[in-house]
């Protein structure tokens, strides 16, 4: 995982607003003219062209520069509901193109109204902008706009190729992180669920329809994504709930194993290869375990090497498909033990450590709670054993695994059958 440098010189941020009326649009100077052109306030058209896709036509109406050179733009586009997710692909492809043009853009996200949970959709690191600078979160623009549907499935962007718009062939996509943390949550308790190994079958929905009645502020799905051709089924499903979903690529997603070459790239487009998010002083790091892993070590070792970074950090949680741990007799084994060394050696001394995982078909947790699988989501289960280092292991249930993160990052944990009793 790419260490971004928090906001850079030039930062492009996206922030569509979905709805029947508008499409809001926050973004850097991607366009450097027109934005040096353009008086603050304006209402001038904005209209930019992409081979391949319809334009985009919209109003620039305000401008925010701040003290690091950073520019926040605000564009207003006429559209229906829809066209929001054309409008959007259109937004990026249209960016992202324009973007490559000059050394002093580095990255373009896409985001909430809100400016919570950024997704980076390009990225060029050898840019002149690249450097470090005090991080800025962009003030909300416009609070007039409607909220966010979370009903709206999260933008699926393809990966950039080479630091291209060139997206027809797949590669191994550089690491995405988000140019800027979350805002903070303030005075809150927050609620993590995470799930993994989703079936399409009764099981499996009424997990989902569990997970969807608790509300939790974050949801991850760990992998084995619906085991079919496409990922049709886990859009619908787990995809509806917009941008609290977050996922990552398991062994059926991959070419290298399971998955076809179709479905893998469109795993890695809609989950990203690798990613982190910071929640009430936890640190939360997305792994692909069918990927790079040594490209992904050592880039999530820079993280987790950096002190300015770590700063305020208590908890760790390594996410991913495949375990770093497994209770006895398990169908599946320790696949990854190298790669599960080396996090675990960059992981700070002070700083607690969770490997959330899948791939075995239980639930199951070490004795000191470091490690716990969570491939409970609807597949049918699989074999099940327990020792004095795994004392619970449970493939009776299908469920999910529940994080309760306070302000002060003090975390307790819980794994829910579909029916909201605690399994134990």
């Amino acid at each position: 995982m790419a260490d971004r440098k928090y906001i850079l010189t030039l930062v492009v941020t996206i922030a569509v607003t979905l709805g029947v009326g508008a499409a809001a649009i926050i973004y850097g100077p991607a366009i450097i003219n027109k934005i040096n052109e353009t008086p603050t306030n304006t209402n001038e058209t904005f209209l930019a062209n992409n081979t391949n896709s319809t334009s985009f036509q919209g109003n620039i109406t305000n401008i925010t520069s701040f003290d690091n050179g950073t520019y926040v733009v605000t564009v207003q586009a006429p559209v229906s509901k829809a066209q929001d997710k054309q409008y959007q692909d259109n937004i990026i492809k249209i960016l992202k193109k324009q973007a490559g043009q000059f050394s002093n853009i580095c990255t373009i996200t896409i985001t909430t109204k809100d400016n919570a949970n950024p997704r980076l959709v390009y990225d060029k690191p050898n840019s002149i902008a690249c450097k470090h600078l005090p991080p800025v979160v962009p003030p909300v623009i416009n609070e007039t706009q409607p909220p966010i549907v979370n009903e709206t499935p999260p933008v699926v962007v393809p990966p950039i190729i080479n630091n291209t718009a060139n997206n027809t062939e797949p590669n191994v996509p550089p690491v995405v992180m988000p140019p800027t943390p979350p805002i903070p949550e303030g005075n809150k308790t927050l609620k993590i669920i995470l799930t993994g190994d989703i079936g399409t079958n009764t099981d499996s929905m009424s997990v989902f329809n569990a997970i969807k009645a608790q509300n939790p502020d974050n949801i991850i799905v760990l992998g084995d994504l619906g085991y079919g051709s496409d990922l049709s089924w886990f859009k619908k499903t787990y995809g509806s709930l917009g941008n609290k979903v977050s996922c990552v690529v398991g062994n059926h997603e991959s070419a290298n194993e399971d998955g076809t070459a179709k479905l893998q790239t469109e795993a890695a487009a809609y989950c990203t290869n690798s990613y982190y998010f910071k929640k009430n002083h936890a640190l939360f790091l997305g792994f692909n375990t069918n990927g790079d892993l040594n490209k992904q070590g050592n880039e999530a070792a820079k993280l987790l090497d950096n002190p300015s970074f770590m700063t305020g950090i208590k908890s760790v949680h390594i996410l991913s498909h495949k375990p770093c741990a497994v209770a006895p007799n398990s169908h599946h084994p320790l696949e990854i033990k190298a790669f599960c060394d080396f996090i675990k050696s960059k992981i700070p001394v002070g700083v607690k450590a969770y490997y959330d995982q899948a791939h075995n078909h239980v639930m199951s947790a070490s004795a000191d709670g470091t490690y716990k699988t969570i491939g409970a989501g609807g597949k049918s289960h699989y074999t099940c054993g327990v020792s004095a280092a795994f004392p619970f292991c449970d493939n009776g249930h299908f469920g999910y695994l529940q994080y309760d993160i306070k302000p002060d990052g003090t975390t307790t944990s819980a794994f829910y059958d579909y029916k909201g009793a605690i399994v134990k």
